[in-house]
């Protein structure tokens, strides 16, 4: 499994445009903002700096960046194309020069020495005011009974991540979170879990998946797939949990026994029938009794390219009777983001009406229920009218794996009116030319 460096550093480089790299941590700072490197990015961009002064070769960098697995010189295009962009390159070889037929060199640049306190390593994005779930302590508005929770305050402008890959066995794990302490504990609970499949039943069972995990401070979220010989998702093999932090060692278990949540939908009867653009699937572990929700969305095209119209539609599963319950109905603009995103793309969010459908139930723990906590700070989100965001993080025809700071991941299963259409190479993030 490849690890990232996250040792103190009191050095930092500064490049002609300003920008400044801390090797240590692996991120990119500038005045206003801070930003993490995925593990090519870092060993390409210090072995340049180590190299400085003389030409390095497309074969050593492909050695260097990716040296666990073969790739080809279209990942290296893709590598330095990213970190022109992150250095704010105004012209190319602002700061990595291109050498025709040779390959790469560093352009000068200062060795600066910086005080850079031991809670800011591990947690940059704090720095900024772009950490992921929890920055504030605030009564949040009660729900039903009068149950008051503790407020998330979602980032209103796009977050960024630290964002690492790993490969175990067969399968390909992502790993998503803020600061390092988070991306520690999600390789080690990994670790604990395939250690403990393997103890069961003296092999990796799990073969062949598409892994995703992420962590707030105030919940865990997994989502995952079997893949076909072709890397695409299987049908009816995406699951998504969120996971209450007390309650790991729960959703562990089902990790090791290899348990699996079918999906299951709510019949719903009204005068107008309307297919859904889409159906999430969310399977969640607490101590509320509520098992899992269904969240139906619908998206129509407005007369501006790349703006939709974006309702949503949620219900929750009674756990006795298996029954549904109508929790929430919400509608908003949702705008394409066509700009460079760490995702595939970014979908920002402008909330026009919410409303809840939930009542109370003495079948439910409210007070330990994330599908509540969720949903009502999704009410204060529209009650204040600011946007948010939700990133695409994969997508294939009728499925798309979508992440958001409050809920984590959840795969849109599509139908009629298939949404990724809507995301289209056109609608993407400005393309560069090849180097």
């Amino acid at each position: 499994m490849t690890r990232g460096v996250w040792m103190p550093s009191t050095e930092q480089i500064r490049f002609q445009t300003d920008v400044c790299y801390i090797e240590s941590q692996g991120i990119l700072k500038t005045s206003e903002s801070t930003l993490k490197l995925n593990l090519s990015e870092q060993y390409i961009l210090s072995y340049l700096i180590d190299n400085y002064g003389k030409p390095v070769t497309k074969d050593e960098l492909l050695k260097v960046g990716w040296p666990d697995r073969i790739v080809t010189e279209a990942s290296l295009f893709q590598v330095i194309r990213a970190l022109r962009v992150k250095l704010n390159e105004e012209k190319k070889g602002d700061v990595i020069e291109t050498l025709p037929r040779v390959g790469y060199q560093i352009r000068e640049f200062k060795r600066e020495t910086i005080d850079y306190s031991e809670n800011e390593n591990l947690s940059p994005f704090k720095k900024i005011g772009k950490k992921t779930a929890i920055v504030g302590a605030i009564g949040l508005t009660a729900i039903g009974a009068g149950i008051g929770w503790m407020q998330y305050v979602p980032s209103h402008s796009p977050t960024n991540y630290i964002i690492e890959k790993d490969h175990i066995g067969s399968n390909d794990i992502t790993l998503v979170t803020a600061n390092a302490d988070d991306l520690a504990d999600l390789r080690s609970k990994v670790k604990e879990m395939l250690k403990g499949q393997t103890k069961k039943y003296g092999k990796l069972v799990t073969k062949n998946e598409k892994v995703y995990l992420f962590k707030s401070d105030n919940f865990y979220s997994a989502a995952w797939c079997a893949v076909d010989d072709n890397n695409q998702c299987i049908k009816n093999t995406d699951f998504s949990y969120k996971v209450a932090p007390d309650e790991w060692d729960k959703f562990a278990k089902i990790v090791i026994n290899n348990q699996k949540v079918y999906h299951e939908t709510p019949v719903i009867e009204t005068e107008y029938s309307r297919e859904p653009t889409s159906v999430v699937y969310a399977s969640y572990i607490d101590k509320s009794g509520i098992q899992s929700k269904i969240m139906h969305y619908f998206m129509t095209p407005t007369n501006k390219k790349g703006v939709f119209d974006y309702s949503m539609m949620s219900f929750i599963k009674e756990p006795d009777t298996g029954l549904f319950h109508a929790l929430a109905i919400s509608a908003s603009k949702a705008y394409i983001e066509n700009r460079e995103t760490q995702f595939l793309q970014t979908l920002k969010v402008q909330p026009e009406m919410f409303h809840w459908a939930y009542q109370p139930s003495p079948n439910y723990d409210e007070k330990e229920s994330l599908a509540l906590k969720h949903t009502s700070h999704f009410e204060n989100t529209y009650a204040d009218k600011k946007p948010f965001y939700n990133y695409i993080v994969y997508k294939q025809p009728h499925l798309l794996l979508m992440l958001n700071e409050l809920t984590g991941f959840f795969w849109n299963s599509t139908s009629q009116g298939d949404p990724s259409m809507y995301y289209s190479d056109e609608l993407s993030a400005p393309k560069h030319s090849k180097e």
